[in-house]
């Protein structure tokens, strides 16, 4: 049997994936959502840790990183070394413990927080390095890892070539050498677009975790349809393309958001709600998201379960709750 538990971290991805077999259990998490969330009234919303803690989960086997955005990677700190981590995959780990890059107070915003989230992710890599576990660099996809005898994963790499060129960049700046600022904007913007998918595969089912990676940038893969999707970027106008909703046509849509509307974001669009729904998908939002189109539900998470002869069952805002 395997639950998927898309958890409420508000503007931020945090989804954990259990494997269970009679009484053992195979865990993996893709992104750890935000370190702090800050209370809002009538959400629902909690810290990866806090989640993990109620759970009475102190051990992964496999955490992947999609990309380097506080909102997915910040909450790592959280978990360590409270949690015990076998397995991290992420596109970029720095060389070596105790890179760090200078600090630019007077450079543009968007690089100033890119030099920020790199520090808190070399700190944490030097943590997990403490704690033995095992780094894997995504330096193109991996297809059907041996996770676990029931359970495919593919983490895709959307573009080796930039990919590879935000890591030199990444690598530079840790090791205070001299980066041409148009590079460092480049590498901090470039990180939505590169980010790593995650595809699982289980009894048939097929489950899409897009990260943040634009509906643009895959819209031309070949791609199947899949039963369960992770919109890319919080459901924004940047997530969905007409072709990428036609090729996927999900049954189910997740949407990690928070509860307020993000206005110059369009966060979650309509339109990209729209397109999803168009081609038969029931969309959930993991906050207690409302508008004129749509009426909020109250989640702590939002939890699906695929049995091993392939039904699924669905959280019960849906029509209708197995498949």
């Amino acid at each position: 049997m395997l639950n998927i538990h898309f958890i409420n971290v508000a503007d931020g991805d945090s989804i954990l994936i259990e494997d269970w077999e009679g009484d053992r259990v195979f865990r993996m998490m893709v992104d750890t959502g935000r370190q702090e969330l800050g209370d809002v009234p009538d959400s629902l919303r909690c810290r990866t840790i806090d989640y993990l803690r109620e759970k009475k989960i102190t051990h992964l086997d496999v955490l992947v990183v999609t990309h380097l955005h506080t909102d997915h990677s910040g909450g790592l700190g959280n978990l360590l070394p409270e949690i015990m981590i076998d397995n991290v995959y992420s596109g970029f780990f720095p060389g070596g413990p105790g890179e760090r890059a200078p600090l630019e107070p007077d450079g543009q915003k968007t690089v100033r927080g890119l030099i920020e989230c790199l520090n808190e992710w070399a700190e944490n890599a030097d943590r997990l390095r403490e704690m033995g576990c095992r780094l894997h660099t995504v330096s193109e996809t991996l297809r059907a890892l041996p996770l676990t005898p029931r359970l495919s994963v593919d983490i895709i790499c959307p573009n080796r070539t930039e990919n590879a060129a935000q890591r030199l960049v990444w690598g530079d700046m840790l090791r205070g050498l001299p980066v041409p600022e148009d590079l460092k904007y480049w590498a901090a913007k470039s990180r939505n677009p590169g980010s790593l998918r995650v595809r699982l595969t289980y009894a048939g089912r097929v489950m899409e975790l897009a990260g943040d990676c634009y509906g643009c940038v895959w819209e031309n893969e070949a791609l199947t349809p899949c039963d369960i999707f992770k919109v890319p970027h919080h459901g924004d106008a940047k997530s969905m393309t007409e072709k990428l909703a036609e090729k996927l046509r999900p049954t189910w849509a997740v949407i990690s958001c928070k509860s307020e509307y993000i206005p110059h974001k369009d966060r979650p669009s309509q339109g990209a709600v729209e397109l999803l729904r168009r081609t038969g998908a029931c969309v959930l939002f993991t906050d207690s998201f409302s508008a004129p189109w749509h009426q909020a539900d109250y989640w702590n998470s939002v939890d699906f379960t695929i049995h091993e002869d392939g039904t699924v069952i669905a959280p019960e805002s849906c029509d209708g709750d197995r498949r």
